[in-house]
């Protein structure tokens, strides 16, 4: 079955390119910066109209460009790599109604659904280009400021700053080597003004894509063996609203041969409510807990506000849940034991978001010591490094007390 894990695993790579990308602008930037100092004020200006206007600018271009093509390849076949897991699931019911299974190969129909929803999912990924730059500060406020932009200001800073003497180009290399990789590439919506970094931007975007085609394809299949029931997926350390409900088996709504609703099913009050009883008549209640333990009337329907639990269509009595009632327990235990650290208890899923925090601070750091090295400022390095050792040091003994596992993946760029 299809859960968070594995779309984490098939997305990655793609993630990682993008971090790479910023890596690379960052670096080149950096060593645009000292190539500015290691001149003498007389020809700042002269210098500064070369590196606008020539080939560094144009290499962050190309090297874009052909992360995107690599990643747009990919996108397609994790499309596809979803839709196999998706039908897998689905054969034991085409199976028990006695109908005609078609695996993935041999279905054209599906294979032209799957480029048609992948090229959409492309080709958003593809419009993230034109929305790049950095969130810079200009006048006290923070402003977003498009890719290129940002690059030829970075240079026309420095240029004034050297004329002005050293010390004021030292100062103005070290504002932008904070400002801009504690930024980091991001994305803007230009409408509400609203940005992100660009590697947060992607695995959002691809990961709520998967999600709705997950959820799409099922929702199709169910109706084609006429499900009536739905299950949810199962992911260890679940958010405390989801936790009592994942794993379990709802009804859906009947209907009759004219499309006329016969009786409400248990999902869609779920969905709708926020409370329903299970296949086994069991009450879930997915409202939100106030830190008193007070239920509020605020809830996330499943699959939607980063709940990333997805629903597989199911013919109840015949499909056994795949998690019974006693591991399901295990993995809600497990989460609510967590560990202490510093003094503090943290529930495990407590302790995930912690880690994403420390991710996040580790990552903004990594890249200030890349541009840092890259520009030749030393001091700003040092400090840099320090703060990237106690980061990542703080990182490896929370994984060490809580028993998660560390992000790997997702910290490789400290070893470059």
């Amino acid at each position: 079955m299809l859960n968070d894990q594995v779309i984490e695993q098939l997305t990655e790579e793609i993630i990682r390119r993008i971090e790479r990308v910023n890596t690379f602008t960052l670096k080149k930037i950096g060593e645009v910066l000292a190539e500015i100092g290691d001149i003498p004020p007389s020809r700042a200006y002269d210098l500064a109209m070369i590196l606008k206007y020539g080939g560094d600018y144009d290499k962050i271009v190309k090297e874009l460009a052909k992360i995107t093509n690599l990643n747009e390849k990919e996108i397609l076949e994790i499309f596809e790599k979803v839709a196999k897991k998706n039908l897998a699931f689905a054969q034991q019911f085409y199976e028990y109604r006695g109908m005609n299974y078609i695996p993935y190969e041999k279905n054209i129909a599906l294979q032209e659904q799957v480029r048609a929803i992948a090229k959409i999912t492309q080709d958003t990924y593809r419009n993230l280009s034109n929305t790049l730059g950095f969130v810079r500060t200009k006048n006290g406020k923070k402003v977003f400021t498009p890719l290129a932009q940002a690059y030829q200001e970075a240079i026309d800073d420095s240029v004034t700053a050297l004329i002005q003497g050293k010390e004021a180009f030292n100062s103005a290399m070290t504002k932008a080597v904070r400002e801009l990789s504690a930024s980091g590439i991001k994305t803007i919506e230009w409408e509400s003004g609203y940005h992100r970094r660009l590697d947060s931007s992607v695995r959002m975007n691809l990961r709520g894509a998967l999600r709705d085609f997950s959820m799409t394809l099922q929702q199709q299949f169910g109706e084609e063996f006429g499900a009536d029931g739905v299950e949810i997926s199962v992911h260890e350390n679940p958010a405390p609203d989801h936790a009592e409900v994942q794993g379990h088996q709802f009804s859906i709504n009947k209907y009759d041969d004219n499309g006329n609703l016969i009786e409400k099913g248990e999902f869609e009050k779920l969905q709708e409510t926020g409370v329903a009883k299970d296949y086994k008549d069991k009450v879930i209640d997915i409202h939100r807990q106030l830190k008193n333990g007070d239920l509020t009337d605020d809830y996330r329907p499943i699959g939607q506000l980063n709940c990333y639990h997805y629903i597989f269509n199911v013919v109840l009595g015949v499909s056994k849940p795949l998690y019974t009632d006693s591991k399901l327990k295990e993995i809600n235990d497990k989460n609510e034991k967590g560990f202490k650290l510093d003094g503090k208890h943290y529930t495990n899923y407590q302790g995930l978001q912690l880690q994403r925090k420390l991710e996040t601070a580790i990552r903004k750091q990594k890249d200030r010591q890349i541009m840092a090295k890259a520009s030749k400022d030393e001091e700003e390095e040092l400090l840099a490094t320090q703060k990237l050792t106690y980061l990542t040091n703080k990182y490896f003994e929370l994984c060490k007390k809580s028993g998660l596992k560390s992000k790997v993946e997702r910290l490789n760029f400290l070893r470059k």
